[in-house]
């Protein structure tokens, strides 16, 4: 059986306040599926990353032709973005129009990946002539949705898939109620992937790879759809991860990674498993990495120990630098966040945070109080507006208020910023042009104190710590 998988090209996305970037990583899910039909035997892949490769739709469209699959496997989205998709599905509507210009189709074409997670029966009804999509996690209903159409089933009997019966209905088949496990799955195919192509922008010039040690995040977040993943992490056995991290960097000469787990330190022991093994392998010496975490109830230690593995960079959802929005999202404190990125200053560990602008509660003065924060880190405060993603808690609470009706792409397009906020589109416009301003100011001062060899930003933590507990300090007094 002939396969064609297919990543698309991704446009940036930015419409209205909604905006979400694209980036140049690895799509690993696709890759180990991928790797799942090599070690299985009697399947022909072809693996087209056109993304990475920069080929618009009509040249992905006819190298599937040239290749004539019997399957065309089309993955909406990157396996980075899974949480925060791009908010649009005319770019995957694109590909398959061009794919049917010319040419027969493939017998079997599946669509797999968050857009047809959330709206399935959407999708179908946008993509007539898609059979099926493959639905949640990608690899568990990839593997068996592929091993049935081998055996010559039809879909019927596959979990988690939503399928068109010959007479156009739609089936939803279940949930599968245990899927195999992440620990299971084999690594990706990375000899099939333009591996010299994948960048960090950060560091245009540095091999990099994308890679992850868990799944799965159980926190109550109220932005991030989750539902590709699930509440419960799933790990990958840290033998695992550092025979993977020994091959890109022995094999594709990475040196640069991004460890794109939801939570990178959920499970402490597995975690410092990983930065051992990357010490003991002497990889720690070849490599620097980055990670995402939640930083509540870290210990010192294990940041020193992540430092020594090679750890450069975490980034943490602070998400806001005010307190009252800070009590409704449930992160840190910004008195912990700021002791934790004191701390990371002095062993050369850089803690930063993430944005959102527009979460819900939010006013001029609380958004304001965000930047202002930030601007006294020395960090710019390019205002990420919230988008209200389906299936997420902040969505299903708008639906309740009466905001959205919880059907479709183009409300959470049109109320991103807007959404259980005070806010509207002039005040928006008036924060990101004081945030800008900011921004100027930010980058004058950096270049003025390079001038005389000093860094701005460093020790503001400490300061910040100072100036909120002389803040509490006169409170209590006064009161």
């Amino acid at each position: 059986m002939k396969i064609s998988i297919v990543n698309p090209h991704i446009p940036v996305f930015r419409r209205n306040y909604a905006f979400r970037k694209t980036r140049r990583w690895q799509p690993l899910s696709t890759a180990i599926v991928a790797a799942w039909l090599e070690q299985h035997g009697g399947f022909e892949v072809q693996f087209i990353d056109a993304h990475v490769l920069d080929l618009d739709d009509a040249e992905a469209a006819r190298q599937v032709r040239a290749f004539s699959p019997d399957v065309l496997y089309y993955s909406s989205e990157r396996t980075d973005a899974w949480e925060l998709p791009i908010p649009d599905t005319s770019y995957v509507q694109n590909f398959f129009r061009e794919y049917l210009k010319t040419g027969p189709k493939a017998k079997w074409m599946l669509l797999e990946g968050p857009h047809g997670s959330i709206y399935p029966a959407d999708m179908l009804h946008k993509l007539p002539m898609v059979d099926a999509a493959l639905r949640g996690e990608t690899e568990p209903v990839s593997f068996l949705a592929l091993a049935a159409l081998a055996r010559g089933e039809d879909l019927s009997q596959v979990a988690s898939v939503s399928w068109r019966r010959p007479d156009g209905t739609i089936v939803h088949n279940a949930d599968d109620p245990a899927p195999m496990k992440y620990k299971d799955f084999p690594s990706p195919a990375w000899h099939l992937l333009p591996m010299d192509k994948y960048r960090d922008a950060a560091a245009p010039d540095v091999p990099f790879a994308m890679l992850e040690t868990s799944r799965g995040c159980p926190m109550p977040c109220g932005y991030c759809y989750k539902q590709m993943f699930g509440d419960r992490q799933s790990k990958r056995d840290p033998k695992q991860v550092l025979d993977e991290v020994e091959e890109v960097v022995t094999k594709f000469g990475v040196r640069r990674i991004m460890f794109q787990d939801q939570i990178f330190t959920l499970d402490r022991k597995h975690t410092a498993a990983i930065c051992e093994g990357l010490i003991a392998r002497g990889l720690a010496k070849k490599i620097e990495w980055r990670c995402q975490t939640r930083l509540n109830g870290m210990k010192n230690e294990l940041l020193k120990l992540m430092r020594d593995a090679g750890c450069v960079e975490i980034y943490t959802g602070l998400e806001t630098g005010s307190d009252a929005i800070q009590k409704e999202i449930s992160k840190l404190t910004l008195e912990d966040f700021l002791r934790y990125r004191d701390y990371g200053e002095s062993i050369g560990l850089a803690i930063s945070p993430n944005m959102i602008l527009g979460l819900p509660g939010e006013t001029y003065d609380t958004a304001m109080q965000s930047i202002r924060f930030f601007h006294k880190l020395g960090i710019a405060m390019s205002p990420n507006v919230n988008i209200t993603y389906p299936q997420t808690r902040y969505h299903e609470q708008a639906i309740e208020r009466g905001e959205i009706k919880g059907d479709n792409w183009d409300e959470v397009v049109e109320g991103a910023g807007l959404v259980g906020t005070t806010l509207d589109k002039p005040t928006i416009d008036r924060i990101r042009t004081e945030a800008e301003r900011l921004n100027k100011w930010l980058r004058r001062k950096k270049k003025l104190w390079r001038l005389f060899g000093m860094q701005y930003g460093r020790g503001a933590a400490q300061q910040l710590l100072k100036e909120r507990g002389d803040t509490v300090i006169r409170n209590v007094a006064m009161s």
